[in-house]
């Protein structure tokens, strides 16, 4: 009798090409094989569905729901629940894994008892832009992991399902990977970046979409953090941001993506406290409404 699988890889996708298809294919050679693959899709029109449905054997574990449905935490609790495995991957259909060990080496500190969670390190791709390449690279540095402890991301990472079980996701708004991490430390959870586990993942936002996704998480961070918006602090880390950005642009000759990368860092802290204050109007009104 074989045995039941251990491991539910779940894939999340909306207009994932041409990715989706390197992703899945590269995905199908793994060394590691003892998974079910469950597919969401968020109302694609760009064939992402058909590709999804050729690479999944099983068409009852793809769920498709429409685009305006779509909030992360709430999306991911309901996938996890349709499943068994006692071992959960979350990938992104966009995310390509780089060799045929990225699975296996996700998974290996949870399978020897070293670590509750993983995640991957990401690289982005070669058409990012100069300043995502930087933002990449010391977000996924030895020096940040040691000093964010909070640092995870859902895009490439596996769990142990009883880490679910006992903290589900945040389902009130974004950043919903950040928020059940830093309520798994809270609970004594450990959490491990596997270096060698490598997926290629990045997008080139235009502004009114890096604008957006900051103010999303800018609401976010008040609600996990309970924290008041701040304008000075946001003003202090722009400039501080701007100058570092400038020094590695001198350090790397690249001084034609200085106005690109002033812009970049404006607009994220500008939608990143202007979200702090819709959060903290969200708090405030949520508070008055339990009083009454």
């Amino acid at each position: 009798m074989n045995k039941a699988p251990q491991v539910a890889i779940i894939m999340r996708s909306k207009n994932e090409q041409p990715y989706v298809r390197d992703t899945l294919e590269r995905f199908s050679r793994q060394t590691f094989t003892d998974y079910v693959l469950y597919n969401v899709d968020s109302g694609s029109t760009d064939g992402t569905l058909d590709v999804v449905r050729q690479h999944n054997p099983r068409p009852e574990n793809v769920v498709e729901i429409a685009s305006e449905a779509y909030v992360p935490g709430p999306v991911l609790n309901t996938m996890i629940e349709k499943t068994t495995e006692p071992i959960i991957v979350l990938l992104n259909a966009d995310a390509i894994p780089l060799d045929d060990h990225w699975l296996e080496r996700l998974l290996a500190p949870i399978v020897a008892g070293e670590a509750d969670a993983t995640m991957s390190r990401q690289v982005v791709r070669g058409s990012a832009r100069f300043i995502d390449q930087y933002d990449y690279e010391r977000a996924y540095s030895e020096k940040n992991l040691e000093r964010d402890a909070d640092f995870f991301s859902a895009v490439a990472c596996a769990f142990r399902r009883k880490l679910w079980e006992d903290t589900k996701f945040y389902t009130d708004g974004y950043a919903e990977d950040l928020a059940w991490c830093k309520a798994c430390r809270e609970k004594g959870a450990r959490f491990r970046i596997v270096t060698d586990s490598v997926v290629e993942h990045s997008h080139n936002y235009s502004i009114r979409g890096l604008y957006g996704k900051r103010y999303r998480h800018g609401i976010a961070y008040v609600h996990i953090h309970n924290e008041r918006p701040r304008f000075f602090r946001q003003c202090v880390q722009c400039v501080r941001e701007i100058a570092r950005d400038l020094l590695h642009a001198l350090r790397k000759g690249r001084l034609d993506t200085v106005p690109y990368n002033v812009l970049h860092r404006v607009v994220i802290h500008l939608a990143y406290y202007r979200g702090e204050r819709e959060g903290r109007r969200q708090q405030e009104s949520n508070r008055k409404g339990g009083k009454t």
